[in-house]
């Protein structure tokens, strides 16, 4: 039985940085918090799903709504194409939670949402 010669590299593999190291310049997945999501805590839900929405100006988030063809999955829209959204409806629109309503309508609700965010942002839209 023959052998074998250990094979030799030709050039010297590069010392790898500490797993540490290494974590920290891995992109992060949570998306950053700009001053339009900020704005949305505390504020009044504006998309207002009857028989859903809860009103708690506590759970309220900048809910970003989605054009069919302009974003894929993982990609959001910039924060101008948002509204504020209680906990309840974001749910909704977002079709987590099943309704009485249909895609269509929550739809519908959610771009109306947008359009008074942008009233309000503003300073156009008494809430």
């Amino acid at each position: 039985m023959k052998t074998s010669k250990r094979l030799q590299r030709k050039t010297p593999l590069k010392a790898q940085a500490p797993l540490k190291a290494r974590a920290s310049r891995m992109r992060s997945s949570r998306p950053k918090m700009t001053a339009a999501r900020r704005s949305a805590a505390g504020m009044p839900c504006l998309v207002r799903v009857p028989g859903v929405c809860n009103g708690r100006t506590d759970t309220t988030v900048l809910a970003h709504y989605r054009l069919s063809g302009y974003s894929g999955t993982g990609l959001k829209p910039s924060d101008a194409m948002g509204a504020w959204a209680c906990s309840a409806c974001h749910d909704a629109i977002d079709f987590r939670t099943k309704t009485e309503h249909t895609r269509e309508a929550l739809r519908l609700m959610h771009a109306e949402g947008c359009l008074r965010t942008q009233e309000a942002i503003r300073g156009g839209l008494a809430a």
